[in-house]
């Protein structure tokens, strides 16, 4: 493919953007096991960086993945591992099933202000006794009148110490374990979300990874991703 005047601007503009606010800081970010996910989010959302691909109608700008690659390729101009990660957590996996699948009551609730960095994103698969081996996992939601209600554990969340939402996969029935999963949208600070853990790393410092439990979490079945 031919690059065209846009997605060189694209370019530009997150390369200047890394150079001024992110790179300078860090150090400081890796030394404290953390970034300001939120303070940098908010200034992404403004340039328009954490939607491309994503709906017009939600605040995205409607693109072909070609601009994405852009913007991860350039994203490898920061001077860490951990940032560029969390970013792409935001933008490559807790969003994505939404944009395509949420209702649209769903996606304004949550992924527009995910599109302009108002809020963070996390994306819960990774278990305890499962990895990421996806078929495995234990946690479950049970209906309850209208409600989901929640119990089990996610660990090494990236993003889940600052989230203000998860992008959680659970067992919904004992349906074969390729069939019987569904997402849901979680709001980190519904009751019974505990986040228990910061998981040290040895790599990936100033990126936040935790462990999350759920006890007894109840949210609507409206927050379910698709069918």
């Amino acid at each position: 493919m031919k690059f065209t005047q846009e997605h060189e601007e694209i370019r530009r503009n997150l390369k200047r953007f890394i150079d001024n606010e992110i790179n300078p800081h860090v150090d400081e970010w890796e030394a404290a096991e953390q970034f300001p996910a939120h303070e940098v989010f908010k200034k992404l959302g403004d340039l328009g960086m954490l939607g491309l691909t994503k709906p017009e109608a939600y605040g995205g700008a409607g693109l072909d993945y070609s601009y994405a690659m852009v913007m991860a390729e350039t994203l490898g101009h920061i001077q860490c591992g951990g940032v560029p990660m969390a970013i792409g957590v935001q933008t490559d996996m807790a969003t994505p099933a939404l944009a395509r699948f949420g209702s649209d009551e769903l996606r304004k609730e949550f992924l527009a202000p995910a599109i302009t960095g108002d809020y963070v994103a996390c994306i819960g698969v990774s278990e305890p006794g499962a990895g990421s081996d996806v078929a495995s996992i234990k946690t479950s939601a049970r209906k309850d009148g209208g409600d989901y209600v929640i119990n089990g554990a996610k660990m090494w969340i990236t993003n889940s110490l600052q989230a203000d939402w998860m992008c959680l996969l659970v067992n919904t029935s004992e349906g074969a374990a390729h069939k019987n999963k569904t997402l849901i949208c979680v709001p980190m600070d519904t009751k019974g979300v505990t986040k228990a853990k910061k998981i040290r790393k040895i790599g990936m410092m100033s990126s936040d990874t935790g462990l999350i439990h759920f006890d007894d979490v109840r949210v609507p079945q409206r927050y379910r991703i698709g069918e």
